[in-house]
């Protein structure tokens, strides 16, 4: 009979490393950020408390990690949609916005987002997701760029980003999302319809070629 062969010691630490990120991302969808505790990760991830705490030294550090780790994931998944994107300006920034609150709508991204709630009392959780947030932004705007390439040249583009990202994130956590749905879906279209024009009305500087 072959064995398999043994795992290194590398690829064993990258193994439990996946599983308590995925059952940390799980814990939050479940149970919510006041919910989630370090036994209740590792129980899901099949192993003690102590291996937990040596890839992560704290709670914080483990939040933290599993929203570093997920929020790359989401954004490769809106990339891949790029090709299927109307060409026509205004019909494109609205497809933009309603694929923005598809995303915010999933509950992973939800769960990540009561994260950044919980943090304002949290300092440890604070201090762990800042470290995540700013290159987190970076990869956002530099997705925006594909996403309205027409707007890409705008002044404070990045600026702009931030105000629709913070705006559908707002709005898709917002409580009428839960308790009156009708209302949610009314207040959806008019926000939809402020961002959409928000962005085919944002001016471009003309780059102007050399003098001949």
């Amino acid at each position: 009979m072959v064995l398999p062969p043994r795992r290194t010691q590398a690829e064993r630490t990258a193994t439990t490393r996946r599983r308590l990120l995925d059952a940390t991302v799980a814990a939050l969808v479940e149970l919510g950020a006041s919910g989630v505790t370090t036994t209740e990760v590792a129980r899901r991830a099949g192993v003690s408390q102590g291996a937990l705490f040596r890839h992560f030294p704290t709670k914080g550090a483990l939040l933290a990690a599993a929203v570093e780790d997920l929020f790359p994931r989401m954004l490769e998944g809106a990339r891949a949609r790029v090709p299927t994107l109307p060409v026509d300006a205004e019909a494109r920034a609205g497809a933009v916005i309603d694929l923005l609150w598809e995303e915010y709508e999933r509950p992973e991204l939800q769960a990540a987002v009561e994260l950044y709630m919980a943090a304002r009392t949290d300092r440890d959780l604070a201090a762990a997701l800042g470290r995540v947030e700013h290159p987190h932004r970076q990869r956002v705007h530099a997705l925006a760029a594909e996403l309205v390439p027409e707007l890409a040249g705008a002044t404070n583009f990045a600026g702009l980003v931030d105000v629709v990202v913070d705006a559908v994130q707002g709005a898709s956590m917002g409580r009428l999302h839960v308790l009156d749905p009708d209302a949610a879906a009314a207040g959806r279209a008019a926000m939809r319809a402020t961002l959409t024009q928000l962005l085919i009305a944002t001016p471009v500087p003309l780059t102007l070629g050399a003098p001949s």
